[in-house]
Formats: structure tokens, sequence, C-alpha cells
């Protein structure tokens, strides 16, 4: 009975009140459904995982080229020894430029840090895993645009572990 009190009432009002309520209802949703980032303070203290430098001349973009460190919080470390990663899991993958002085490689400026938290429930569309990215020094500003579709889309191809490419040995 309330259902058709309600439709009887909607067709009561205008078209144009009709696209405002419908309008309003759907930046409703969209606002709610919008989290904030998740930025993991003092990621540099957790285990590191492990690094890597890509230098310019290689086939990787100029926007991969640096030195990658990876960071796992402890539940991820738990997750690297089976491919299985519990939820609460973080992986953090910190881009630094790389740069060389008297044939010395060191870490410069951050470029960017991207970010994954493992929630089975929540992230079911990309394995689980939410996908964020921080550029430069950036902690509030999540850069990662399309939900986390294009980082799963990649981290799809290691499936077998987790979705995680890095390994701790």
């Amino acid at each position: 009975m309330r259902s058709s009190n309600f439709k009887h009432r909607l067709k009561r009002l205008g078209h144009s009140t009709r696209i405002v309520l419908f309008w309003a209802a759907l930046s409703l949703t969209i606002v709610s459904a919008a989290e904030p980032a998740q930025y993991p303070d003092s990621f540099r203290r957790w285990v590191h995982v492990g690094t890597g430098v890509i230098q310019s001349g290689g086939p990787a973009p100029e926007s991969e080229q640096g030195m990658h460190h990876i960071f796992a919080n402890p539940k991820a470390v738990d997750g690297y020894a089976s491919g299985v990663f519990p939820d609460g899991s973080v992986i953090v993958y910190e881009l630094r430029e790389a740069q060389q002085k008297n044939g010395v490689l060191f870490e410069g400026e951050r470029r960017r840090v991207d970010v994954m938290i493992r929630d089975s429930a929540r992230y079911k569309n990309t394995g689980g895993w939410r996908f964020e990215r921080f550029m430069g020094n950036q902690q509030t500003q999540d850069a990662v645009a399309d939900s986390g579709a294009s980082c799963f889309q990649c981290h799809s191809r290691a499936a077998s572990h987790g979705f995680v490419f890095s390994r701790l040995n």
C-alpha cells in the first residue's frame, strides 16, 4: 500500500520536479559511494619486500622509470608465503626518482605511491583489492579515477598469487 501511495504522489509532481529529485538521489548515491583516500602512514617502517630500478633506455615508459620500493604490512607479509592475502593486507609500491652521482645510484624525490588494500567483500570487482595512487608527496588525493579497474586489468595477470606481482623471499 505504501508503494502505490508513493507512486501516486510521484505522478502528481511535475516532470521537472521528478528530474530534480532523480538527480539529487543520484548525486547522493555517488557521494556516499566515494570513499576517502587511505594513505598508509609510516609504511616505510613496514617489511621491505624489495627494491628495483628501471633506468631510461629500457622498454618501460618514462612514467615507470626510477627506484621502486615495495612495503607490506604484517597481514600482507603472511599472504606472501601462500599467495592468499587476508583482508586487512596493505601493500605499498613507492616510486622515486633514481639519481646517480660518482657511480652511486640513490633515490631522489618521490614520484608516486601506489597502494593495494585487501577487503574481499567490498572490492569484488577488482579481485578483493582497492587500488589507490598518490602523486608526489600528496597524501589525501587518490589519483585512481576508475575505482581501480585499470589497475586490476594489469594485476589480473597475477591471479595465481593473489593479484600481487611482488614476491617476498
